[in-house]
């Protein structure tokens, strides 16, 4: 883990995205609560940017899946649906 997950700014601006970011899995959709309820950046950088506009609410388990990739969002339909 990078030394930067423990800095005060890191904690700052998790508390902070966690009161205007929807409690919804950016990659399954699933509600999010709870130890359960990550914040991920949505393009790793060295040194992170913990703005706002670059952070995204992620279950533990997607978050863990994705790692330091950026998240592809795909979309995609059964031709049943139509």
């Amino acid at each position: 883990m990078a030394e930067w997950h423990d800095s005060k700014e890191w904690r700052e601006a998790r508390a902070y995205a966690k009161t205007v970011l929807e409690p919804v899995c950016a990659r399954c959709g699933k509600d999010l609560e709870g130890s359960d309820w990550t914040i991920d950046h949505m393009i790793a950088s060295d040194p992170p940017n913990h703005d706002i506009s670059n952070l995204q609410s992620m279950c533990r388990r997607c978050n863990g899946y994705k790692q330091d990739r950026p998240l592809e969002r795909i979309t995609w339909t059964n031709d049943r649906w139509q």
